[in-house]
């Protein structure tokens, strides 16, 4: 196992088997723990037919089992493919079929949400009767997981990261965190998302304990916060939960990575929470992990870099003739070493275009990253720019090809483009029918579109707001100048409004308009929180905010059973908070909207 992902888990579990490894609001596990039953799953797994080059799903909600089963497939010599529940059924059918997958590793919860074709190993089901691992003959080059990202084609592609490129990274990351607490890492990102990679296997190669929650969100709302000295996390993220005063209280280092960082943030980490090292990570997926890290001093005045290349990346710094630039000179990065990914799965055309052969150093490839950075005099890497309309949005890397090939492939639509504007998703349509009514917003229309890509994008790639127009600025040449599509206009209901009638709709209404800048008054109380502009990030502010009003404790995952005002006051001017029908309705109106975007059903009864 010497050279594989999980080598150091093992080595950490026989030295200290009764330490724990794992925090959850589902379960408490110890190294010997999550050892054992990785044992087992693992030679489950191999029985079925898992080994080196044997792709195998993992389609688990966050639970312990969650972590035994990424570690059974790696102790079984397969790779890992992730695949998220919450996901809609089109994507994960997708993401089966194009990686090969023919083995899949559930759980009875999420066993619904599994594509049909692969053979299904459940969780809780297996029965192992020969104890002893059988030695898997993993090799460094092997792949370890396959995590598929955005395509500008309209399909996602899976890329394919080594073993060896895993080890280099947690290498780079034990000497980088070397003076950090990892006694409690965070582990908030979904496993579809590489920073992930970086939360679980960062703390169980140092003998740390994962702390396992459902998103950042949720973060404030976990039994173990408390136990939490170090996180991972997504910028605008941070912004958020620092707004809600959502940080765990003994948090000591911080690593700040899949979007730009900008001073002002650091300086509020520093100040707000208990961290005394703030970080700064720059990767793109096909370089495993990150390649670049900057420890940002607490008194520093500029805006951060992302660092000095780690010492198991291969960076330079080109023109459009792979020729070098001097310091100071934007160029595009292009990126090789050890942690550089095989490719794209399946992929020849798209893996030769992006990884390519690196002039300065014979037979070796190099990886075009479309990132636009310039060297400093100090050598540290500053980010710049694209090359493309790659987008980043809550650390997931985003192709607006992807989702206006999505759009286009609405039936009411006839051209689309997608914008981001400022931290929102923006699509822009030219209905199929064309009305000649200008630059508007139909809330129906939306509705309709977005309720389509629902079921086939995850949520992070839904716009937040459709904008309808007569007809898509264009260039002089002809194509598409996205500087001319024009500011979302502003939200309004487009019909008749159900006001606040009790105090605590009034309340409500009042708390929403501060969150999402609308007048109170003109908030209809049937509306949704996401129709009305909310988005996820909010979700953390607006309980607290409630919990305060109302004192009384208001979670995030309230907020996702009852998703409007009428709803909310219901239930907050119940004094069972528990058993009153509409407590009961909107968790069912919750459970049949969730079932009708992963495609499994239709509404009724809602």
């Amino acid at each position: 196992m010497t050279g594989t992902l999980h080598a150091e888990f093992l080595e950490q579990a026989a030295k200290n088997p009764g330490a724990t490894a794992l925090y959850s609001d589902a379960g408490v596990l110890t190294y010997r723990d999550l050892d054992e039953r990785s044992r087992v799953l693992a030679e489950r797994l191999a029985a079925d037919g898992a080994g080196p080059g044997v792709p195998v799903g993992v389609c688990v909600e966050r639970t312990p089992d969650l972590l035994v089963g990424i570690l059974a497939v790696l102790r079984a010599g397969s790779c890992y493919v992730p695949l998220d529940p919450k996901y809609p059924a089109d994507r994960l059918d997708f993401m089966v079929r194009d990686s090969g997958t023919r083995l899949l590793l559930t759980t009875p919860a999420s066993r619904a949400a599994c594509p049909a074709g692969p053979t299904v190993v459940v969780l809780g089901a297996t029965v192992v009767t020969e104890p002893g691992e059988r030695p898997v003959p993993v090799v460094p080059g092997d792949t370890a997981y396959v995590i598929y990202t955005s395509g500008s084609t309209g399909r996602p592609k899976g890329v394919a990261v080594r073993h060896s490129g895993c080890v280099a990274m947690l290498s780079e990351l034990d000497r980088i965190l070397a003076d950090c607490d990892l006694s409690g890492v965070s582990a908030a990102s979904s496993v579809c998302f590489d920073m992930s990679v970086m939360e679980i296997f960062g703390a169980l190669s140092r003998g740390g304990a994962v702390v396992l929650v459902e998103s950042a969100v949720h973060l404030p709302e976990s039994r173990y916060v408390e136990r939490i000295t170090h996180l991972n996390v997504v910028p605008s993220v941070m912004n958020s939960l620092l707004d809600a005063g959502g940080l765990p209280p003994n948090l000591r280092s911080v690593v700040f990575g899949g979007e730009p960082l900008r001073r002002k943030l650091v300086d509020r980490a520093y100040r707000e929470t208990g961290a005394d090292r703030v970080f700064n990570a720059y990767g793109p997926t096909e370089g495993t992990v990150f390649c670049a890290f900057k420890l940002v001093p607490r008194d520093g005045t500029d805006e951060p870099t992302v660092g000095t290349p780690s010492a198991c990346a291969r960076v330079h710094v080109l023109d459009e003739n792979l020729q070098r630039v001097p310091a100071g000179v934007p160029g595009e990065l292009y990126l090789g070493g050890v942690g550089l990914a095989h490719g794209y799965v399946d992929r020849p055309l798209t893996t030769a275009e992006r990884f390519v052969p690196d002039p300065f150093l014979p037979g070796e490839r190099m990886y075009r990253t479309g990132d636009v950075v310039r060297l400093t005099d100090d050598g540290e890497l500053a980010f710049v720019g694209r090359t493309d309309h790659q987008v980043k949005m809550r650390g997931y890397r985003i192709e607006l090809g992807e989702i206006e090939a999505r759009l286009t492939g609405c039936p009411e639509v006839r051209e689309a483009a997608a914008v981001v504007h400022g931290a929102r998703l923006v699509g822009y349509v030219v209905p199929a029918g064309g009305t000649g009514d200008g630059v508007r917003l139909d809330a129906a229309l939306q509705s309709a579109i977005t309720g389509r890509l629902a079921a086939e994008l995850p949520d992070y790639m839904v716009p937040a707001t459709v904008v309808f127009l007569d007809a898509l600025p264009l260039t002089p040449g002809g194509k598409l100048d996205r500087a001319a599509l024009p500011e979302p206009p502003a939200a309004t209901t487009g019909g008749p409004v159900t006001a606040a009638g009790t105090p605590t709709e009034v309340a409500l209404s009042q708390i929403w308009g501060e969150l999402l800048s609308l007048d109170p008054a003109g908030i209809d109380v049937r509306a949704a929180f996401y129709d009305l502009g909310g988005d996820s990030l909010l979700l953390v502010r607006l309980a607290r905010l409630m919990t305060r009003r109302f004192d009384r404790r208001v979670r995030v995952p309230d907020l996702f059973s009852f998703r409007d005002i009428f709803s909310l006051g219901r239930w907050l001017d119940d004094d069972s908070g528990e058993t009153s029908e509409v407590v009961q309705s909107a968790r069912r109106r919750a459970t049949a909207r969730r079932a009708v975007l992963r495609g499994r059903a239709t509404p009724s009864g809602t």
